[in-house]
Formats: C-alpha cells, structure tokens, sequence
C-alpha cells in the first residue's frame, strides 16, 4: 500500500514538474515576444531619427552642410563656393593629417584621404583617390548646379562604409570636427595659406523624418534563406544594403525587376534593417532572420 502511494506521488510530482518547465517555456516566449515588440517600437524612433550641422560658412563664398539621416543610413553633404575653383572639405579631424576628405574640382567628385605627415608642413601632396578605378569611392553625386558663378554640390554617403579610411557618421547629437579648403582654379593644387582652415561643428536633432520613402514589399518575414524584394511598378533597378541594428552594413546587392532575390542564411539569426535605394528614392523596412 505504502509503495502505491509513493509511486502516485512520483507521478503526480512527475506531472507538476511538467507543467512548470511547459510553463517557464511559455513565460519565455513570452518575454521574448515583448522585448522585440519594444526593439521594434523603440528602435523606429532612433533610427529614423535625423541630424544635421545646418548651413554653416566656412570662408567667404565656401559653406557646407551635413545631413546625418540614422533611418536609411545615410550622410548627405551640400557643399556651395564659387564655380571656377575646386573645394574640399574632411571629416573628423582639425588638420590635414590623415583625414577622410571628400573634394570636388566642379566636373567631378573625390573620395580622397590625407596620409598622415608633420603638423608643420602646411603644403601637402594633392589627396589621392582612395580607389584608383572609382574617383568618387562611397559618395554618390546626387546634383551640381550653378547660379550666378556659385555651385552647389550634392553628395551621399552610407555612414559607416567599413573602409578604414572612410570618417564613421553618427545619428546623434553632438559635434563633428572637420577641414575645409578651396583653390584659386578649377586644377587641383596647393590652396595657399589662407584658402583653409578648421572647425567644430555642432550636430543637432532635426526631429523624426517623414515617411516619403519607397514602397517596397518583402517576403517572408520571418526568413531564413531568400528574402524576395518586389520592387514598386515601373522600378527596374535598385540598391540593396542591409545593416545589424548597430548600424554596421552586412551586405549589398543590386537587384532588377527580374532577380530581387537576397541571400541571407549565412548571416547571424536577429532583426535587420534592408534599405532599397533607387535613383531619386529609397525606402527602409526590417526583418527578422530566423
């Protein structure tokens, strides 16, 4: 008698311990559904958040501003001086000292880097093209326009390229060191003593962007190998790029109309951001890679 009521309190005990593993299963499933419903909620608001320097003068007939957009990842630069010299401006340093630097001679644009030399030589070799088959690298020249003898250069960039040499843009408040220069002709050349100089800018919030992206579709979602991309009617071509929730770029791909099919069953599983650019939009949703 004594063994058959042990044996149903073995069971019943058994039984109980069963349900507690099912239920400290469902607690966490839960727990987990409710931190990626506040990732998801929270992290729309920073990474479509905006910042920017405003349009700030540099010399006389030179300014510039800077965009730092975190929602699609990218940094527009507008760089306005005269339209018969070339002008150059560096991110993240006060000197010419091994600097990332974007320049422009008005028929085309640079992505350029300043090898590091003695603080008191002011007279540098002319930057090099960081690629020697791609004169502006990273930078996409958006427009050049000029008015009245002043031209207006816009260019864009994705924020952290992964290029050693490339200045890492951040989506937030703060201040961005930065050189500038402009010379006295259109042929690129030492800018003299006083055609240059150095600053800190102020970055400030700009708000929460408008959504005036492109639509795009994606399928499925969850996914654990090929995420398809359906591009919007009369769309034949468009970048691809998908980036961690830090922001670091993972991988790029351009599709068409006839193959918007993205690998991504080697990447990490976790939550993505894929960005779809085109020529005038682009448009930014996120996955979950299971």
């Amino acid at each position: 008698m004594l063994f058959l009521v042990e044996k149903v309190v073995f069971i019943i005990l058994k039984k109980i311990y069963l349900i507690l593993n099912i239920f400290k299963f469902l607690m966490m499933a839960f727990t987990r559904k409710i931190v990626l419903i506040i990732f998801l909620t929270t992290s729309f608001s920073l990474f479509s958040q905006s910042f920017s320097t405003g349009t700030q003068t540099l010399l006389s007939g030179l300014t510039a501003n800077i965009t730092i957009d975190g929602e699609t990842f990218t940094t527009t630069l507008t760089l306005t001086g005269p339209s018969d010299v070339w002008l150059a401006i560096g991110f993240g340093n006060e000197e010419m000292n091994g600097t990332d630097i974007f320049m422009t001679d008005g028929d085309t644009i640079r992505d350029a880097y300043s090898e590091p030399g003695p603080s008191s030589s002011l007279e540098r070799p002319i930057p090099p093209a960081d690629s020697s088959s791609n004169e502006s690298g990273d930078w996409t020249l958006i427009s050049n326009t000029v008015s009245n003898n002043e031209r207006t250069i816009v260019a864009s960039r994705i924020n952290d390229t992964q290029d050693s040499q490339d200045y890492v843009f951040s989506a937030s408040a703060g201040s961005l060191s930065i050189i500038y220069a402009m010379g006295g002709t259109s042929t690129y050349a030492w800018h003299g003593p006083d055609n240059r100089g150095g600053t800190l800018l102020s970055v400030t919030s700009l708000g929460i962007t408008k959504n005036t992206l492109l639509s795009f579709e994606m399928y499925p979602n969850p996914v654990s190998d090929k995420l398809n991309i359906q591009l919007p009617t009369g769309t034949e071509k468009a970048e691809v790029d998908v980036f961690d929730y830090t922001g670091r770029l993972i991988l790029s791909k351009t599709i068409s109309s006839n193959n918007t099919a993205i690998d991504v069953q080697k990447i990490s599983k976790g939550i993505y951001v894929i960005r779809v650019a085109t020529n005038s939009k682009i448009g930014v949703q996120r996955f979950l890679k299971k």
